[in-house]
C-alpha cells in the first residue's frame, strides 16, 4: 500500500516551489540496502565524525518491526487519554518531526478503548493498517476497517474507539501540526461536557460513504 503525504498546497500558496534536475545525469547506485537504518536507526546515537542532519530525517524507512515493539513498550507504561498509545515518527538528530510542514503518527487503540474527545487547528489524514474501530468526528461516528482511509478536518471534536475485546487497531496518519506550531497559531481544546465525549448525530461507514457518491 503505497500513500503519498505532499505539502504541495501551502507551498503553492507561498509560490515557493522549486524543480532542479537535468535528464542527462544518471545517478548511480552505490548505497547499501537498508544503510540509513542501520546507521541512524537506533535514535539515541549516530556516527561520530558525522554532523547532526538537521533539516531532515536522515533515516529513509521506519522499519515496523521496531515501530511495533515501541507501540508495545509505550503501552505499559502510559497513553493519551485522546489518542491512546500514540508515537510521533521523528528526524533522530533533532527529536523534531521528519519534515518541518508535516508530521507522521502511529497509534494503536487497545481492545475497549474509547477515547476523549478534542480538537485541534490541524488537519489529519488516517489509514487504517490493522484492526477495526469507529472514530467519531463532529458527532458523526465513521466506521473503519483495514485498508480505509478517513480525514479529521481543522477544529472538529473528535474520538476514538475500538470496541473489540480482544484485537488492537493501529493507524497511521499524517498531519499539518508541524507549520502550525512554528507560525505560533497551533491550538486545542477537550471536550468538557458529557464526560468527554460526543454525542452522535449519526452513523456511516466505507459502504455507505461509497453508495451516496
Amino acid at each position: 500500500m503505497w500513500l503519498d503525504g505532499l505539502d504541495l498546497p501551502i507551498t503553492n500558496y507561498l509560490d515557493a516551489s522549486f524543480f532542479d534536475y537535468d535528464e542527462s545525469e544518471v545517478q548511480e547506485v552505490t548505497a547499501v540496502i537498508d544503510g540509513s537504518v542501520m546507521k541512524y536507526g537506533i535514535g539515541q546515537l549516530r556516527p561520530a565524525w558525522e554532523a547532526p542532519c538537521k533539516e531532515y530525517s536522515p533515516i529513509f524507512t521506519y522499519k515496523w518491526k521496531t515501530t511495533e515493539q515501541a507501540l508495545n513498550n509505550l503501552a505499559k507504561v502510559d497513553a493519551s487519554p485522546f489518542d491512546d498509545v500514540a508515537l510521533e515518527y521523528t528526524n533522530p538528530h533533532t527529536g523534531r518531526p521528519v519534515m518541518d510542514t508535516m508530521t507522521a503518527w502511529i497509534q494503536m487503540i487497545r481492545p475497549g478503548i474509547h477515547t476523549k474527545a478534542h480538537r485541534q487547528v490541524n488537519s489529519a489524514v488516517y489509514y487504517v493498517h490493522e484492526g477495526c474501530g469507529a472514530t467519531v468526528i463532529d458527532g458523526i461516528r465513521f466506521d473503519w476497517e483495514k485498508g480505509d482511509l478517513f480525514v479529521i478536518p481543522s477544529w472538529v471534536y473528535h474520538e476514538h474507539l475500538n470496541d473489540s475485546k480482544d484485537e488492537r487497531a493501529i493507524l497511521f496518519s499524517i498531519q499539518d501540526t508541524p507549520i502550525l506550531v512554528a507560525l505560533g497559531k497551533y491550538r486545542e481544546e477537550e471536550l468538557s461536557s458529557n464526560r468527554g465525549h460526543q454525542l452522535v448525530k449519526g452513523v456511516f461507514d466505507a459502504e455507505t460513504v461509497m453508495a451516496h457518491k
